[in-house]
């Protein structure tokens, strides 16, 4: 065993190991649990940076596994790690990033009862992530998909006493493996024409498609279509995207958790690390640019009119990733891959930030929160705006290198027009909407006016609630917002670094221009996202605004952006409905014939042996009136013979 594998080896089961302890020993001990779960995710951040150390140069590649369970001679199911730029510069930053959580939700979650609990699930959570960057093949991957499945459900539902908690676990789930059918069933079409599916192999196979391979075009378009359904499931885009607003439901950092580095982004990352397997199917790869467009608008007009600060960063989330596919579809990884690294700095500052207005105010409400003085929590004033900024596409922050290679790519890749003047116009909203967050966030209400009414009561509460003194919980939340917010002015330069060592030779990987090269597109996009400030501005951030959007300001519009373009209402008048029939068909199925005819035959099995019981009443004379009725039966039926013959 190398030195790198050990490494990958430990980065993987270190958190393993702390949720097993955890769980099973020291649920009852809070600090120790949060102990052992920093230490073990902090042990797992070291061993990912040695790996980015010692494995991320371009071109270089390590593939270590193992047969645990051989099929036949062609087939076998392994387990073990693929090593290179991508999946090792990914680990080390879901591992950074559920670092920083930890960390940050010593001081969130202090005195909650299940607090032991909770650090539990965050290290399995983190296990399951580093478990699918570094796997070695895609039904490794897709083993690791799943727990990431069932880590975010539990996380999302870890307050299943309240009911709307619970609700919004079930639906992420349920959701979720939607998608993930398609997802395994091209796992298995790989798995049987490829053997071990390993992804280098994958990769390989799709270049020869159509020349003598072993997967024809047509084999490769419909693997991808596959493919793919389990990361719009997963990345909560198209039509499966309603299930992430409603996760807002679970604690603050683990909003933050899913939505920076993790679980959502892990369709991304399955996209960019199989990215020339879907390049060979140009026409899915034409679908996915035009869904990811449609669904870049759409999250970015709900965003618009939402009051709930998390529902607006989670609609966000899902316009970023959005931009992330779109720069994948467009054909350069390197862009793609860049915008997820940012967006994983500024998306978990963002809610982190958040989260120190809601521990606060205890209302998630931005309206509320304005009234509870906000901007006396420098840590989250500071935080919320890099991280805003850094969303908003404002140089220098993070934000804007990574979105104008996207805008760059489209341009420069080929893309429709039509599509590159609605990903423009997609940033200029993300600028409106996120600076009317800030506004509506640390601007006070105007007094007299019923918002700032309604605030007073809780704003009240909230000051009678907590100590003018930091405590040691709230300074270890602002140490990570003040880490994240500076990391938000350096990750943007990673771009070239991250380009030349993804993709080396892509040719889509020079439009990662470097620092402070402006042409015409950067230049657009800067104007259309000063537009978007400007507005936000004017109608939420000016003396005497209004504090009202000019999408709020129609009741109509209002509502129907509101209630998600009103899917969930569709998928209740339609695939609710006909899934609620159709269950409620087989349980009469179940119950009447199934069950009815169990029970009739036991019924006439039980009465058929009363009836013989009657005969076994051990009185000789009995038996022989029967006997003497049977022969005359006999003698009789064999005259009615010897007659019809």
């Amino acid at each position: 065993m190398t030195g790198s594998t050990f490494a990958a080896l430990v980065a993987q089961f270190a958190p393993l190991a702390a949720c097993a302890v955890v769980l099973l020993g020291l649920r009852g001990r809070p600090r120790a649990a949060a102990a052992l779960a920093i230490a073990a995710m902090a042990l797992s951040f070291l061993a990912s940076a040695l790996l980015v150390a010692t494995v991320a140069m371009p071109g270089r590649t390590l593939l270590a596994q193992t047969v645990f369970l051989p099929v036949d001679q062609a087939r076998s199911l392994s387990f073990g790690v693929l090593l290179d730029p991508l999946s090792t510069s990914m680990a080390l930053v879901v591992s950074g990033i559920t670092l920083a959580v930890m960390v940050y939700s010593t001081g969130y979650m202090a005195g909650d009862p299940g607090f032991g609990r909770y650090y539990g699930f965050l290290a399995l959570f983190g296990w399951a992530m580093e478990g699918l960057v570094l796997a070695a093949n895609l039904l490794q991957m897709l083993v690791f998909w799943e727990l990431v499945g069932l880590a975010s459900f539990l996380l999302i539902g870890f307050w299943f006493q309240r009911p709307a908690p619970a609700a919004a676990a079930r639906k992420a789930f349920i959701m979720t493996r939607v998608g993930d059918v398609g997802f395994l069933l091209g796992v298995l079409l790989l798995i049987r024409a490829l053997g071990l599916a390993t992804i280098p192999d994958v990769v390989a196979a799709a270049g020869a498609a159509g020349a003598g391979g072993p997967l024809s075009p047509h084999a490769v378009t419909v693997i991808a279509v596959l493919l793919l359904m389990g990361v719009i499931g997963k990345s909560a885009q198209g039509p499966l995207f309603t299930w992430l607003p409603d996760a807002m439901e679970g604690p603050t950092p683990v909003s933050a958790l899913l939505h920076s580095a993790t679980m959502v982004a892990a369709g991304v990352y399955l996209v960019a690390r199989l990215h020339p397997f879907f390049m060979a199917a140009p026409a899915v790869m034409h679908g996915l640019l035009w869904l990811a467009v449609v669904t870049a608008l759409a999250a970015a007009t709900m965003a618009m009119v939402a009051s709930d600060i998390k529902r607006v960063l989670a609609y966000s989330s899902i316009s970023q990733l959005a931009y992330m596919l779109m720069a994948l579809a467009g054909g350069s990884a390197a862009a793609g891959y860049f915008h997820l690294v940012t967006h994983a700095g500024f998306k978990a500052l963002l809610f982190l930030s958040a989260g120190i207005f809601i521990h606060h105010a205890h209302t998630n409400d931005m309206r509320e929160i304005s009234a509870h003085a906000p901007r006396a929590r420098r840590a989250g004033v500071i935080g919320l705006v890099a991280g805003s900024a850094a969303l908003a596409g404002i140089i220098p922050f993070s934000g804007y290198f990574s979105k104008e290679a996207i805008l760059a790519t489209l341009a420069e890749g080929g893309a429709a027009r039509i599509a590159v003047a609605l990903a423009y116009l997609g940033a200029a909203l993300t600028a409106y909407y996120t600076f009317r967050m800030v506004f509506l966030t640390l601007w006070p209400e105007r007094p007299g006016t019923a918002a700032a009414a309604a605030a007073e009561p809780r704003a009240a509460a909230a000051a009678a609630g907590h100590p003018a003194r930091a405590t040691g919980g709230e300074r270890a939340m602002g140490a990570t917002v003040v880490v994240l917010a500076a990391l938000t002015l350096v990750l943007g330069y990673l771009g070239p670094w991250l380009a030349a060592r993804i993709v080396p030779g892509e040719p889509l990987a020079e439009a990662i221009h470097p620092p402070f090269a402006f042409g015409a597109g950067p230049l657009l996009a800067l104007a259309l996202v000063a537009a978007g400030v400007g507005l936000a501005w004017l109608e939420f951030g000016r003396r005497g605004a209004p504090r009202v959007g000019f999408a709020e300001r129609v009741p109509a519009v209002a509502r129907f952006l509101g209630d998600n373009w009103y899917l969930d209402r569709l998928y209740r008048a339609t695939v609710i409905r006909w899934a609620t029939a159709l269950s409620r068909a087989a349980r009469w199925n179940d119950d009447t014939i199934v069950n009815g005819a169990a029970d009739g035959v036991a019924t006439g099995t039980v009465g058929g042996g009363r009836v013989l019981a009657l005969v076994q009443n051990g009185y000789v004379q009995a038996y022989l009136a029967v006997t003497v009725a049977l022969i005359a039966l006999l003698a009789g039926a064999l005259a009615l013979s010897g007659v019809a013959r």
